[in-house]
């Protein structure tokens, strides 16, 4: 006969975080499909918020006209975004020219992308039971993106950056590796690094953060998404009970 083992208050504590992340992480009530229609090659990543858990994949490839789907568990919190340029050396290591995790992997391993980066966020199944998303440029612009709806209730909309804002960035905002082509146009604040355009400090507070002459490039090419830290009341939206289509080069 087989004693019974006896558990310790923290083992048994333990067992059941465990055992909680297991159902959740079987728990799949989103839908993210991904597609890529640029004219190259992107390396997806996700990245997922302190109170929630990881996607089935956290950095993948998706070549021209490709498509993938990825589930999302219950109460999921996180960002997606694409990175472009990517190339693996002779040792082995993994990186990329925009979005770039570092962890010289095509996984990114709760590592989040290096702007300048066009930014999916979402929170599923937030206040009110709503779905919470939108495209962020406030760490940049790498490449056209956009955001579809299937199914769902409310007002879902589809929202969208679809302008190349490469093609108009500033010169002092530019990322040109090696001095070559521009493959992305950093924020204000990576740029220059001040409480002003970073939204901090003294200008910690939507009556002191105000956009400015270069956030409003972004906003005047993309409408829809966020320029700045406080740029809410036009760049958030919601929906309940809906999948969600990510394309990269709408």
């Amino acid at each position: 006969m087989i004693s019974p083992k006896l558990y310790s208050m923290g083992t048994f504590f333990n067992l059941i975080f465990v055992f909680t992340v297991f159902l959740l992480q079987g728990v799949d009530s989103t839908t993210f499909t991904l597609t890529n229609n640029c004219p190259f090659k992107v390396w997806p990543g996700t990245l997922h918020g302190d109170r929630s858990y990881p996607l089935s994949q956290t950095g993948l490839e998706l070549g021209t006209g490709a498509s993938t789907a990825l589930s999302a568990p219950t109460g999921w919190i996180g960002r997606l975004w694409a990175r472009t340029g990517c190339t693996t050396d002779a040792s082995g290591r993994f990186s990329c020219q925009t979005g770039d995790c570092g962890t010289g992997s095509v996984s990114c391993n709760g590592a989040g992308g290096a702007p300048p980066v066009t930014l999916f966020e979402f929170t599923l199944q937030g206040d009110g039971g709503k779905d919470f998303y939108d495209i962020s440029l406030v760490d940049g612009f790498n490449i056209p993106a956009s955001i579809s709806v299937d199914g769902g209730s409310g007002d879902c909309r589809t929202i969208g950056c679809p302008v190349d804002i490469n093609a108009h960035c500033p010169a002092e905002l530019q990322l040109k590796p090696g001095g070559g082509a521009v493959v992305g146009c950093n924020s204000a604040c990576q740029a220059f690094d001040s409480d002003e355009y970073c939204c901090r400090g003294a200008y910690g507070a939507p009556d002191t953060c105000k956009p400015s002459s270069f956030s409003q490039i972004f906003k005047n090419a993309c409408p829809q998404a966020y320029s700045y830290a406080f740029d809410d009341q036009t760049s958030t939206f919601t929906c309940t009970g809906a999948n969600y289509l990510i394309t990269f080069c709408p």
